[in-house]
């Protein structure tokens, strides 16, 4: 595919290609192919791999260049703790601060959410979880949770590409998140936290058996 994109572009669609899943895990991104891919010069190329790289979406190895990130058990483990800590407390902050407007968009999500196969659409189910804990940090209106979320936001999105991939992975998560989004109508702070971190930690174990055929205790 040839591109006609200017600089500003760029990164976004580097990313996004990554995030998708489109760049592969462990592929390697060659400055020369895709300077002529996007048909721009090696200096940006090389200035949004680095950015990438500190975002944590591409790796440098030295004399060899960049290649996209496989995440490996420990950072898989690493990140499902993170966003356990931040993530619950959120849930937490939410079930006590939800205003009108977010219980309406709480049962909207909800409803959209109920009307997913998610054997056959897991990757609607992906989004409208994403859509979910996007609302729950936003209305915890706590900066620095929120900040370390967004820090945490590209990584998270690489599991979310792995676990669209298992109908029966987001067949739990669907359950989740429903039984998550009837603690925030009910304002059950205690619950929500409690089944957003469960939620969580069964996706890290759930990626590893079946992706890394991995079997951890966290």
């Amino acid at each position: 595919m040839v591109y006609h994109m200017r600089k500003e572009e760029l990164f976004e669609d580097l990313r996004r290609r990554i995030i998708s899943g489109e760049l592969l895990p462990g592929q390697w991104l060659v400055e020369r192919d895709l300077s002529e891919e996007y048909k721009i010069s090696r200096t940006p190329i090389r200035e949004k791999l680095r950015k990438l790289a500190n975002l944590g979406l591409v790796e440098l190895e030295p004399s060899r260049g960049y290649r996209v990130k496989e995440l490996g058990v420990e950072e898989i483990v690493e990140i499902f703790n993170a966003r356990e800590a931040v993530e619950g407390e959120c849930t937490r902050l939410a079930c006590i601060s939800g205003s009108t407007e977010f219980i309406l968009q709480v049962k909207a999500l909800k409803e959209r959410l109920e009307g997913v196969d998610v054997q056959k659409e897991p990757e609607r189910g992906v989004i409208i979880g994403k859509e979910m804990h996007d609302l729950i940090v936003q209305t915890a209106n706590n900066r620095y949770l929120e900040e370390f979320y967004q820090k945490l936001a590209n990584l998270a999105a690489l599991t979310r590409n792995m676990s669209k991939k298992s109908s029966q992975i987001e067949m739990i998560s669907k359950d989740f998140h429903l039984r998550i989004l009837d603690a925030l109508l009910e304002k059950n702070a205690e619950e929500g936290e409690r089944l957003m971190r469960e939620h969580l930690r069964f996706t890290c174990k759930a990626l590893l058996h079946t992706y890394l055929r991995v079997g951890v205790s966290i």
